[in-house]
This record gives structure tokens, C-alpha cells and sequence, in this order.
């Protein structure tokens, strides 16, 4: 390869990436490569094809192909799912990393190394001096169920043969049920103020998610009935919730009703709805901490209304339709908190202790009457002369009957 001031001729690092440039008929093309061997390759193929006069730019960018970050931005665009904030920030970061690619580039082993240098990295903090990962294997595994979605609507499109996530393996993750106990409510309840207690005390009654809950509007909520109607919760389909007579009790106690279509509106703008991060970075978290609670997030009084509802021995069918769960799987969760439930499993299945005694048959012999004296003990096996037929099925034809009519 040429090279020009000691340094390869079209070979150029920059921000950490090694870039192809050529210059062909007064026009400059910048092609991205991962290695410097690559990209020395790279040059040397496309400095034949210029002499050879076989170098088109139009079969490299084609009017079909498309970028990571632009197919990106067309998916949320039209996104209606539930959790579009969640989609917005994965969206924004593999455009960090991907973005100037063409969809048509990506290959597996590219999105292993990502996958690998996303676990590796460590991050210091202004509370945590120490290096510590700022992603766990849940949070990577959600990023890239979200890039395998969208390269799925890229293969459906047409912009994809195949998407190179299809076969890819995700980290194992940990799956935690943190749930509060008697004791931790009474002492959260002792320390948070009242207001701030009723939305607590609300999401253990209903099992609501964090979104449910502050985003929920009045026109949703029948108090008379006791139902509270969720027409597009997490699952897709509307969501109906009893209510108790707790929950009932704190929704009269609201006069939000009067000023504000939100069940727990902004403090300063009614017409919105309270901010869940404001609410648990200034009311909630410093009331878990000041009551000594370890490991507890919003999400765990979810998992304390199913707790405490098969604690008290509510079938787990029951909690799933509670909840709102699509996979019976997630509530089975549950299932090691209701009271003797593998003793009921196993008992069901027993044996019993009378089986599995030993038989005493007595010996038999040619006395008739001590046969026809074990029989009438015995109560269950008679001759098969002295048996009534059921009528509607034939008798049992002998083999020998059946021979001779075959031959």
C-alpha cells in the first residue's frame, strides 16, 4: 500500500473508528471499518475496482439501504406500545453505537462484542466512588430485545434477508421477588406523611404498575361499582381491577375529582399527572431508607398486594387475572408463598397407607367351599359366569370362536 508522510494513503483514525476515504471524479466517500486491517483490505479492493472502472458509490449506498440511527427513528416514530420512553432511550443508545452503520452491515459477531463491552463496563459515581457496572444483565438483555424487535420490522420490510439476532443469547438473569412484610408497612406507614402514604397504601391494594397508578384518570374509576377499568394496560387488552374497601375508602377521600382529571394529579399543574420520579426520589425512597427497608422499589408493593393475597390462600388462576398477567408463567412466581402448596401436590398423589400394606391372599385349594368363602370376603373379584352384562356391550367372544371363523 502507499503511503504518504510515513502514514497509509486513505487510511484515516478518528474518534476511535477507522475510516476509509477516497476521492473519485471530485467526490469524497468515507466508508467506516472496525480494525485497521480491515481497513487497509477495504482500500486496496476499491483502488482496483476505480482502475478497473468498476467503482460505483450507487452499489454501496443504495436507494434501499438505510442506517441504523434512520430505521431507529422511523420504529418509535410509529411506536404506539406502552413503554415508548423505555423504547426512546435503547432507540438513543444503540444510534450511539450503531448509528452511522447500514442495517445490512450488522453482523452477530459485531453485536456479541457490543453485548460483551456493555457487561465489562465500569462506571464511578459521585455516592459510589467505587467502579461499578451501570447496566445489569436484565438492562442489557432489554436493550437488545429491543434492537431484535426492530430488526424484525426491518426483515418484514424488506430491508433485512435475516435478522443476525434471531439465534442470539441473552445473559441468565436473576429473577427476585422483593415483597414488604407486616412489619415493613407498619413502619413505612409511621414514617411517610399521609398523602404520601394513601398512594402506597393504594398500590398494595390494587397491584397496579407504576405507570397504572399515576397516569390513572377518574373516567376509568366506577367507586359505586368497585371496578377499575384499564383500557390499555401492559398486556394490550383492557384490564378490569376490584377494588376493596381500602381502595374505595382512599378514593373518596381524594378531592382531585373537582380539579383535575388525574385520581393523583401535579402539585402545580392538576391537569397532569404526578410525576412518579419526583415522587419517589423526594417522598418515597427517603421513607424506605428511614425506615431501614433494603432492596425495595415501587415495584415491590406489586409483588406485596400477590404476595399477601396467596399467603392467604388465593389460587394462583386468581392472582393471574389479578395482576393482569398475559404468561401464566410470571405468576407462578408466587407460588412457593401459599401456604402447604407442595404438601397439597405431593399428598394428592400419595398412595395412601392402606395400599401400601401387604396383600394377605390365602392359600387356595381345591375345597369349593372355602373358594366360595374367600370370594364373599374378598367382595370385589366374583366369576365371570355370575357377572351382569351391562347392556349396550357385547360379551367376550372366545379366541377359539373366533378362529374357526377366520379359517
Amino acid at each position: 500500500m502507499a503511503r504518504k508522510n510515513g502514514r497509509d494513503r486513505g487510511i484515516v483514525f478518528k474518534k476511535n473508528v477507522w475510516w476509509v476515504r477516497l476521492v473519485h471524479h471530485g467526490r469524497e466517500r468515507w466508508h467506516k471499518c472496525d480494525t485497521k486491517s480491515q481497513a487497509k483490505a477495504l482500500y486496496q479492493r476499491l483502488r482496483a475496482d476505480i482502475r478497473e472502472e468498476k467503482f460505483f458509490p450507487e452499489k454501496f449506498t443504495s436507494k434501499e439501504d438505510i442506517t441504523v440511527r434512520a430505521w431507529i427513528a422511523r420504529c418509535n416514530e410509529g411506536s404506539t406500545n406502552k413503554g415508548k420512553g423505555n423504547e426512546l432511550r435503547y432507540g438513543r443508545r444503540w444510534s450511539l453505537y450503531l448509528g452511522g452503520r447500514l442495517l445490512k452491515g450488522i453482523s452477530t459477531e459485531d453485536l456479541r462484542r457490543i453485548q460483551a463491552r456493555m457487561r465489562a463496563k465500569m462506571k464511578a459515581t459521585n455516592k459510589m466512588k467505587q467502579p461499578q457496572r451501570p447496566w445489569a444483565d436484565a438492562t442489557i438483555n432489554r436493550h437488545f430485545a429491543y434492537l431484535r424487535r426492530v430488526l424484525s420490522l426491518a426483515v418484514k420490510d424488506g430491508k433485512l434477508n435475516r435478522n443476525p439476532l434471531s439465534r442470539f443469547e441473552f445473559f441468565d438473569e436473576e429473577h427476585r421477588v422483593r415483597f414488604l412484610n407486616d412489619e415493613e408497612l407498619r413502619r413505612l406507614k409511621g414514617i411517610m406523611p399521609a398523602d404520601g402514604w394513601a398512594l402506597v397504601q393504594f398500590a398494595v391494594e390494587t397491584g397496579l404498575r407504576q405507570s397504572e397508578q399515576f397516569g390513572l384518570r377518574w373516567d376509568c374509576v366506577d367507586v359505586e361499582s368497585g371496578i377499575l377499568t384499564l383500557p390499555m394496560p401492559k398486556q394490550g387488552e383492557t384490564h378490569k381491577v376490584p377494588l376493596t374497601d381500602a381502595a374505595k375508602a382512599i378514593l373518596r377521600s381524594l378531592e382531585s375529582f373537582l380539579s383535575s382529571p388525574f385520581v393523583f394529579p401535579a402539585v402545580r399543574d392538576p391537569h397532569k399527572p404526578l410525576c412518579p420520579d419526583s415522587f419517589l426520589r423526594n417522598v418515597y425512597r427517603p421513607s424506605l431508607r428511614k425506615a431501614g427497608t433494603q432492596g425495595a422499589n415501587w415495584h415491590s408493593l406489586r409483588h406485596t398486594a400477590a404476595s399477601r393475597r396467596v399467603a392467604a390462600g388465593v389460587d394462583l388462576h386468581s392472582i393471574m387475572k389479578f395482576l393482569g398477567h398475559a404468561d401464566y408463567e410470571t405468576t407462578l412466581r408466587y407460588a412457593h408463598l401459599a401456604p402447604d402448596y407442595l404438601k397439597t401436590v405431593v399428598r394428592n398423589g400419595s398412595l395412601g397407607v392402606d395400599m401400601l400394606k401387604p396383600i394377605q391372599i390365602p392359600t387356595l385349594n381345591r375345597d369349593l367351599n372355602r373358594d366360595q368363602e374367600f370370594a364373599a370376603k374378598a367382595g370385589s373379584v366374583q366369576p365371570l359366569e355370575s357377572m351382569v352384562r351391562p347392556e349396550g356391550l357385547e360379551p367376550p367372544t372366545p379366541r377359539s370362536v373366533v378362529w374357526c371363523s377366520i379359517h
